[in-house]
């Protein structure tokens, strides 16, 4: 069992640092050219990549502990079984089995070179799903066996070479009965692929949902935190850089973070038609409804400072009367408790509208500010 549940460990484990790291760029990359995140595509990608990992795993793991792997080399010839269909040979030698009797297949439960024979199917089934989700038409089956067998033929020869060289010796034997099954896996996923995805939206749909989300003029909610989440971040990474050369207190510290903030929210987008660092990354844009751009974009950073300035104010208190009792005692705690009230309602709050998208941020709708998407802006 173990040398199924390694390979799967593994794949989790490289798997969540891929996603660690490409997340945020997929999100960036999805606003930029769609104008919204789009969770099936999100989904089918990383579901992708995690049984890519998990087919590769499972073919090279477990590795030998040493690169040299053998006292001699031999030929390749060795390493290779290149007789067509061996495998019922082997189910035959290691079972019992009348082939004209079904009453004999029960013992097939117990035969190592049958479960390898499933293994070997089922290895690339997933990927005829993927295949028939790119190319819908029955007619595209050829696709499946073309790319199956040379997924095949790739995983046999990086077993065949030793990963390419890096070992002395081949670890695992080139079989050209794996071929023939990985490659059926694979038409198999194809063929039977509507029965997985019937509860998934179509190549086509997200197509058409494309299109539409780019008619429109208005940025979705995403697109706006995230660019807003960039803000903040470049904020903080500049106010820390600064903090640096003049060896600030934390006091001077948060302040100078407040006073970055306000150039990097306000500031900038009055000089650069309603643009921030962030909205330039997702391309948006920010307007307002009410009469000044100025006003609208201060109230804003008022709006989104504020939870901050609770924080902070919460901090100092503590730090100031280090040894509270009686009614101070319970201000302080009190004032903590607001502070984390505040917060944990902020969050559900920014949650709800991602999850409604009709309705806008608690900053945007005290602060009239509209996000728009950039290009259909110079449309205009």
């Amino acid at each position: 069992m173990s040398a199924y549940v390694t390979p799967i460990v593994s794949a989790i484990l490289v798997f969540a640092a891929i996603a660690i790291l490409v997340t945020v760029p997929w999100a960036v990359y999805q606003y930029r050219k769609y104008g919204y995140y789009s969770f099936w595509k999100s989904f089918m990608l990383a579901t992708f990549i995690f049984y890519s990992l998990s087919a590769f795993f499972l073919v090279i793991l477990p590795l030998p502990e040493s690169r040299i792997n053998c006292v001699e080399r031999l030929p390749l010839a060795h390493y290779m079984q290149t007789t067509p269909f061996q495998f019922i040979a082997d189910i035959q030698r290691e079972a019992t089995i009348n082939w004209s009797s079904l009453a004999t297949y029960k013992q097939l439960a117990k035969t190592p070179a049958f479960y390898q024979l499933i293994f070997n199917v089922l290895l690339l089934f997933p990927l005829g799903v993927y295949i028939r989700y790119m190319w819908k038409q029955k007619r595209n089956v050829w696709r499946a066996f073309v790319i199956g067998f040379f997924i095949s033929l790739f995983f046999e020869v990086t077993q065949l070479t030793g990963l390419y060289g890096f070992y002395t010796c081949p670890y695992r034997l080139f079989d050209v009965d794996d071929l023939l099954a990985n490659t059926t896996g694979a038409v198999l996923g194809f063929a039977l692929a509507p029965l997985f995805l019937m509860f998934i939206p179509s190549k086509s749909s997200l197509q058409i949902r494309d299109a539409a989300m780019s008619e429109k003029r208005e940025a979705t909610r995403g697109a706006e935190l995230l660019a807003l989440f960039f803000d903040i971040i470049a904020s903080q990474v500049i106010a820390g850089m600064l903090a640096t050369f003049g060896n600030q207190q934390w006091f001077e510290q948060q302040l100078l973070f407040f006073v970055t903030l306000f150039v990097m929210i306000v500031v900038i987008p009055l000089v650069n038609h309603g643009r921030t660092l962030g909205a330039l990354v997702v391309k948006i844009r920010y307007e307002t409804i009410q009469r000044t751009l100025g006003i609208s974009l201060l109230k804003r950073y008022i709006a989104i400072a504020l939870p901050y300035i609770l924080g902070i104010i919460s901090s100092m208190t503590d730090a100031a009367v280090p040894n509270e009792t009686g009614w101070t005692l319970i201000f302080l705690i009190s004032l903590n408790l607001l502070s984390v009230f505040v917060t944990v309602i902020i969050i559900i709050h920014l949650v709800w509208r991602l999850l409604r998208r009709t309705k806008p941020f608690y900053f945007d709708h005290y602060s009239g500010t509209v996000a728009l998407r950039q290009e259909r802006m110079k449309k205009k």
